[in-house]
């Protein structure tokens, strides 16, 4: 496979596929990989959070609207406190 190709797909998703995992916090981390919760949604997480059960992905907390950067930071400091 050419080198040119590798990755291609990850040019279509959003922010190339990276953002804040919803599970562990980690912020600027590709988000390739989805867990399933009690519920039977899928939730998209990073390759650490990927083995994880139900229960855990139960907890995981919505990041649509968090950013990773400057002024956005504190609150996602207040939400890594109470997970």
């Amino acid at each position: 496979m050419a080198k040119t190709k590798r990755g291609k797909g990850l040019w279509n998703t959003p922010s190339r596929g990276r953002g804040t995992c919803p599970i562990c916090l980690s912020t600027r981390i590709k988000l390739l990989y989805s867990a399933t919760n009690s519920d039977g949604k899928l939730v998209k997480v990073c390759k650490k959070c990927s083995a994880v059960d139900a229960k855990t992905a139960d907890k995981a907390v919505s990041t649509e609207n968090l950013g990773f950067r400057g002024k956005l930071r504190k609150a996602l400091n207040r939400q890594k406190q109470t997970v």
